[in-house]
């Protein structure tokens, strides 16, 4: 049974969804998923907005600066990839660690792979997981 919890400044939840356990009925997202769109009406008006100040822009640019042209100002309005920030370098701050494998001194010597027990094999088997991270 869902719960409905009061909105507050801080939380915009106006009802808490069932999880979808087993025991509970699948939800259709039909009814939960939408667009934000808006009418073509709606749109072609926002689009003409949009044009007419850009084309106020362009035209108190080209007042103010003579011998411009429109391709300067669009080089002016877009932003440069180069400033969007400081990159940090984490490498600069903690080198990484290497971490050293010696499987060979657990076992006796010359003994390769198929020559180890089940339990050997899956002694080196949690050890390269630990080591290095499982990977399935």
């Amino acid at each position: 049974m869902a719960k409905t919890k009061e909105k507050s400044r801080y939380n915009n939840i106006e009802k808490i969804l069932p999880s979808g356990g087993p025991n509970e009925a699948p939800l259709d997202m039909s009814n939960f998923i939408q667009l934000a769109r808006e009418s073509d009406a709606e749109e072609q008006e926002l689009s003409d907005f949009m044009d007419m100040k850009y084309g106020e822009a362009l035209d108190k640019f080209l007042e103010s600066n003579p011998g411009k042209t429109e391709d300067d100002f669009i080089k002016l309005i877009r932003m440069p990839m180069e400033s969007g920030g400081k990159v940090i370098k984490f490498s600069d701050y903690k080198k990484p660690q290497v971490k050293e494998l010696d499987l060979a001194s657990l076992f006796t010597p010359g003994k390769t792979l198929a020559e180890l027990t089940e339990s050997e094999r899956a002694a080196v088997s949690n050890l390269l997981k630990m080591t290095f991270g499982k990977k399935d």
